[in-house]
């Protein structure tokens, strides 16, 4: 009788959990205006000018949330990235220095004309560790994602795209790995995987905005894509800085994204001139929080019997900022 309720105890937590996070993700992506999808045209021969910048984060970073692995299925495989007590956190915003704020995708905003597309090397999508590489990347209107699974595991992707109602569903996919990977390579004492990639799954991305990528099965993982239909988009670097050039002269909106917030500044494009711009980006608190340790927590590893879910990958430390490698 006690192992009934014990299975209903964890099938009810986990139905509660996953609740949550269509909650959480909902409530995210609802606060991130869609990009217009306007026709852009290309055009050479002109004068344009440079936007140049920093982004730091003022404050302090808005927390990661905690999944209890055991809810989870793979718990000791995804758990070689945890916190070493039976938690996986979500990627953690890691700040260099003077705070600032690597891997916010930076773009301008109603760009209707400017220089040709550049052709770039093929986007990745690669899931290995239990873990969406990379989590952040910006991407132009009508590339192809190629998405592959490197676990011994298999993932069910699903790619939402923001809008003022919420998520809108547009894309799922069953990830399936590789026959020669095995978990036992990875789990057992003294052997090392060679990790392969499964079939691979390609998108194409057709639709501006920015989009969330998840897995179904394992609730914790999650990556963005910001798709723009131009050109004039950047990544930050570690050091916060980014540059946009060769833009045509006029008036725009220039906005920087990232999972902890948004900032927009009006800009006005001059030929031959550049802007150098310092912001700073204020964490929104209100869509996420780390929940709190606590001293009898009734959701343990116990549940399972084994508390031996081992960090051997990384060793995520909240406290620090900055990960532990083992």
């Amino acid at each position: 009788m006690a192992d009934i309720s014990r299975k209903a105890t964890r099938k009810e937590t986990k139905e509660s959990s996953l609740s949550r996070l269509l909650t959480w993700s909902l409530l995210l992506v609802a606060l991130v205006p869609a990009i217009p999808s306007a026709a852009y045209e290309d055009i050479t021969g002109f004068s344009g000018g440079h936007v140049t910048g920093t982004l730091t984060l003022k404050g302090q970073p808005m927390p990661p949330r905690r999944f209890n692995l055991v809810l989870n299925p793979d718990p000791y495989y995804c758990g070689r990235v945890s916190d070493g007590k039976g938690w996986r956190l979500t990627p953690m915003t890691h700040l260099g220095p003077k705070q600032t704020l690597e891997g916010a995708i930076v773009y301008l905003q109603d760009v209707k004309k400017g220089k040709p597309f550049s052709k770039n090397s093929p986007h990745r999508l690669k899931v290995q560790n239990c873990v969406f590489v990379p989590y952040i990347e910006g991407i132009k209107v009508g590339e192809r994602m190629h998405i592959e699974n490197w676990d011994p595991v298999q993932h069910q992707l699903e790619v939402f795209l923001t809008s003022s109602e919420g998520g809108i569903r547009l894309f799922g996919a069953s990830l399936q790995s590789h026959p020669d990977n095995q978990k036992s390579d990875y789990l057992s004492e003294g052997k090392t995987g060679t990790p392969l990639p499964g079939p691979e799954q390609v998108y194409r991305m057709d639709t501006p905005g920015v989009l969330f990528f998840r897995c179904n099965y394992h609730e914790y993982m999650e990556g963005w894509s910001v798709v723009v239909p131009h050109p004039y988009y950047t990544r930050t670097q570690e050091t916060g800085e980014f540059a946009i050039e060769d833009i045509p002269p006029g008036s725009y909106t220039l906005k920087i994204w990232h999972p902890q917030g948004t900032v927009e500044i009006s800009v006005h494009i001059q030929a031959h001139d550049t802007i150098n711009l310092d912001i700073q980006l204020t964490p929104d608190h209100t869509t996420a929080q780390l929940e709190e340790p606590s001293n009898t927590n009734p959701y343990g590893i116990d549940l399972v019997g084994d508390a031996h879910i081992v960090p051997t990958v990384e060793l995520q430390q909240w406290n620090s900022l900055s990960p532990s490698q083992p």
